[in-house]
């Protein structure tokens, strides 16, 4: 008889046979916020970001004289670390730095726990796990990002404030043409999502800032009049970046009046890095997108200490500084939330949680492997259970791309838009679900370790954990629940 072998014998299971297909998704509704990670920090130089100053006059811009830009729209002001350009043949141009730029004062790291001198756990943290590395292969990026998170990470890694705008991160996206021409277009949304996931993956604030500027480029190419839609790709060739801005500040909401904006936002994620942001002020017909610089306005870094995110600097902004000629309307009233594309946009933070649960994951079987504990029956448990989470979320990931572009071909909104914003529903949900599963598991099978730096998990668990705390999540449960129960989506098809 052949003898039975041990546990430390066994082989894992294989992603083969962990995954698990998502549960079909329902109809329903949600409510986006953005949110991020608070911070007093301002941004960083970046020598990679090519200098363009602000043109106020009719000529257009200096940076970018092939493409003609009317006074309403606002400058690409020099981004950190660029030269100033030089003055245009009409129209005003300003070298001097931002007055924003100028006062905002760094305060004091309160220690060196993330530097880049800081001495890593060990050598062998860095070889990837051999035994259990099959229970996250099929969750890994693919189509050409395979590299882009240990880039990204590396970057973003050694800079000197981790807690800043994290432009080492964005340097990577410009270098491949990222940032400029992100997938946004008709039948791309796989591509979109695996690219979220693998920022994420990579660092969690930049793939906060990052989704937040895909998205404007996307509401400014689905809402934008082809004029608009030139100027603001020009901007993002010129190293510009740009951000959505929906939340307004309690007791002084932003409002629209004779072409100026007055009021504050919060959650103002990348206002120490960003060139422009869309805003939205109510106006008659309902609520306006507006495309407004950020040269003049007025940051408040002292509200929020929050637990994680620092590096997306989601502050106060106050928008009464800013001059008419830095505001253009996007759209027309009602365009930010129509539908499916306002609830259907989860899918993006979504995907980005996908990258943060994979980080947490291979930040935990790196520990293992390395303190060879991976062999033990209790911790494989827990490598299969986050293999099982990330294989999971990994499907409804690709099942969100594929509503996404059924939604982009179709002629109308419904059947395919009804889907988009049920999958959309049902994929945040899970993928929350799924998330925190990760982080307990993970925290459970490195233990303290994992919480002191610099490991790896010090800074992922506060980021992932503060990211997943996205607005109204028992709204868009409710939403598949409705759906559910209206027989639109039947369980397992």
């Amino acid at each position: 008889m052949r003898p039975r072998s041990s546990w430390k014998s066994r082989r894992a299971p294989s992603a083969g046979h962990l995954a698990v297909w998502p549960i079909a998704c329902a109809t329903g509704w949600t409510w986006r916020m953005p949110i991020g990670r608070i911070s007093s920090r301002r941004r960083r130089p970046s020598s990679n970001v090519p200098g363009c100053g602000p043109i106020c006059g009719p000529a257009g811009w200096k940076a970018l004289p092939a493409i003609r830009i009317s006074p309403a729209f606002s400058a690409l002001r020099p981004m950190n670390g660029a030269p100033d350009g030089a003055t245009a043949a009409s129209g005003r141009f300003s070298s001097s730095a931002s007055p924003r730029t100028s006062r905002m004062r760094r305060r004091a790291c309160p220690s060196q726990r993330r530097s880049r001198n800081s001495p890593p756990i060990s050598p062998a943290m860095r070889i990837s796990a051999m035994r259990h590395e099959t229970i996250i292969a099929k969750s890994r990026n693919v189509e050409g990002f395979d590299g882009l998170s240990k880039e990204i990470a590396a970057a973003v890694g050694g800079a000197d404030d981790r807690d800043a705008f994290p432009a080492e991160g964005f340097d990577v996206l410009r270098k491949r043409g990222l940032c400029s021409r992100p997938p946004i277009g008709k039948g791309e949304g796989r591509s979109l999502l695996r690219l979220l996931a693998a920022v994420g993956q990579g660092d969690l604030g930049l793939g906060r800032l990052y989704e937040g500027h895909v998205n404007a480029l996307d509401l400014v190419r689905r809402f934008g009049p082809p004029e608009i839609v030139r100027k603001v790709h020009a901007l993002a060739e010129a190293g510009g970046l740009f951000g959505v801005w929906n939340t307004d500040q309690p007791g002084d909401p932003l409002t629209s009046r004779d072409g100026r904006l007055t009021g504050r936002k919060n959650f103002a994620s990348g206002v120490d890095g960003l060139s422009h942001a869309i805003v939205t002020a109510p106006v008659p017909d309902g609520r306006q997108m507006f495309i407004v610089g950020l040269d003049a306005v007025a940051v408040d870094r002292s509200w929020w200490r929050p637990l994680g995110m620092t590096a997306s600097g989601s502050h106060v902004v106050d928008f009464a500084p800013v001059p008419a000629e830095a505001i253009t309307p996007l759209g027309v009233p009602g365009d930010y939330i129509a539908e499916p594309w306002f609830t259907g946009g989860a899918i993006r933070f979504s995907a980005v949680h996908v990258g943060g649960m994979r980080a947490v994951a291979q930040a935990a079987v790196d520990h293992l492997q390395a303190s060879g504990r991976s062999g033990n029956p209790h911790q494989a448990h827990r490598l299969g259970r986050m293999g099982l989470a990330l294989e999971t979320g990994r499907l409804w990931l690709e099942s969100a791309a594929d509503a996404w572009d059924a939604a982009e071909t179709a002629v109308g909104a419904d059947p395919d838009g009804a889907r988009l914003r049920a999958v959309a529903n049902g994929f945040r949900t899970v993928v929350e679900q799924l998330a925190m599963e990760v982080l307990e598991t993970a925290e459970r099978a490195v233990g303290a370790a994992g919480f002191n730096a610099p490991h790896p998990l010090e800074r992922l668990i506060p980021d992932l954990r503060t990211y997943l705390r996205q607005p109204n999540p028992d709204g868009a449960l409710t939403g598949f629940a409705d759906a559910f129960l209206a027989g639109e989506m039947a369980a397992g098809r």
